[in-house]
């Protein structure tokens, strides 16, 4: 919830009080992700190496620092861009900490079925996100405090949360090695392994040519095919959301019963490349956004199957790097995709901005067929 709230009143205060213009809050968003990129791995190698559930418990309360010093310069009438971007580079940075964290502590709570746990905590993941953004859509109305207060006493909430947590198994003694050394045996447990790399590879081909077509050129298509507002791209993302969530849940409720994992990706991720071909094609209104709920729930396959792969393969003394590997695939990819698939688009127009990036992820899923056994391997828990 709280990511969520932060995700429409960070750019709210950039663009609609401050009046930035579209560069400032191009900038402002990049240094709310940037930290992801440059924090994730070592997040994850901390984690590896230290008490998850106690690391964890701090990160909650070192985020709840930001939102309520934002809060207290807002009320005293201070707000600032260079403020706005100090705000988003910290918080960015201590949930590029927080994220495989809690990827390293799910295990050790989750019981006899980890595939549920792991489906349920992406569902409520991103159902909490919906109800943080339905929240930040007030501030219009109320203004941006009692957002920042709410979203900093949730934060702390999680704190006590994670405090009544039993504490994980220890760490396998380890000898200290430098960072890129720690990152290096992360990468390298993960080629070795048949079913973590293409796991890997495909989450990054989905950052790259689904999610930043998402970002950046379906915008676009509300807006100048359609000739759309915020209530029609609303519609656009509640559809694709709310299908992610459905397919969690429906993964959640089935459990263990699955081991084809990898079969269920790549038809999945199959899918989703002919979605965005159709999307490609500008159908009627109704139809963009049944497309876009279709595309949701591959996407709520590809996510809740992927992690539940890694966090039965992985072995726990390297289980948060792998972890923070696979978010750096969609952090890393998006932003990337997103600019490539923007450039297209001004060059060759919204069809190409699609197509491109749908067949570029076509030729990407046959090679990981080819050279891997993701549509045969068994994952079993």
């Amino acid at each position: 919830m709280p990511l969520g709230i932060q995700t429409v009143l960070f750019p709210w205060l950039v663009a609609v009080v401050l009046h930035m213009d579209a560069f400032a809050v191009g900038v402002a968003q990049a240094a709310a992700m940037l930290p992801s990129l440059l924090f994730l791995p070592l997040g994850g190698l901390v984690a590896d190496r230290g008490n998850p559930r106690r690391l964890l418990m701090a990160y909650h309360l070192l985020y709840a620092l930001p939102p309520l010093m934002l809060l207290l310069v807002l009320w005293q009438g201070g707000l600032s861009y260079p403020l706005l971007i100090a705000y988003g580079l910290g918080a960015g940075a201590i949930g590029a900490f927080a994220i495989p964290t809690r990827d390293a502590l799910l295990p050790s709570v989750a019981g006899a079925n980890l595939p549920r746990a792991v489906a349920l905590a992406t569902a409520l993941q991103f159902g909490g996100q919906l109800i943080g953004i339905a929240c930040a859509s007030t501030a219009d109305r109320f203004g941006p405090l009692p957002l920042l207060a709410l979203q900093a006493a949730l934060v702390a909430l999680g704190t006590i949360v994670v405090w009544r947590l039993p504490d994980p198994p220890p760490h396998a003694p380890h000898t200290q090695t430098s960072f890129w050394r720690s990152m290096a045996e992360g990468v390298s447990e993960a080629a070795k392994s048949d079913q973590i790399w293409p796991v890997l590879l495909i989450n990054f081909g989905i950052g790259l040519f689904y999610v930043g077509p998402f970002l950046a050129v379906l915008p676009l298509a509300v807006r100048d095919h359609y000739s759309g507002r915020a209530a029609e791209l609303a519609y656009v993302n509640l559809a694709f959301w709310a299908a992610t969530i459905l397919a969690s849940m429906a993964f959640a409720a089935l459990g263990r019963g699955l081991t084809l994992r990898g079969r269920l990706i790549g038809i999945a991720v199959s899918v989703g490349a002919a979605i965005l071909l159709l999307l490609a094609t500008l159908p009627p209104f109704p139809v963009f956004v049944a497309l876009n709920f279709v595309w949701g729930i591959g996407a709520g396959i590809t996510m809740t199957q992927g992690r539940t792969v890694l966090q039965i393969v992985a072995p726990a003394s390297h289980r948060a790097r792998l972890m923070s590997l696979f978010q750096l695939g969609l952090g890393g990819g998006a932003p990337i995709g997103a600019f490539v698939a923007g450039s297209i688009c001004a060059v060759w127009g919204l069809q190409a901005a699609m197509v491109l990036p749908a067949l570029a992820m076509l030729l990407l899923i046959a090679l990981v067929l080819m050279r891997s056994r993701l549509w045969s391997m068994r994952t079993v828990e």
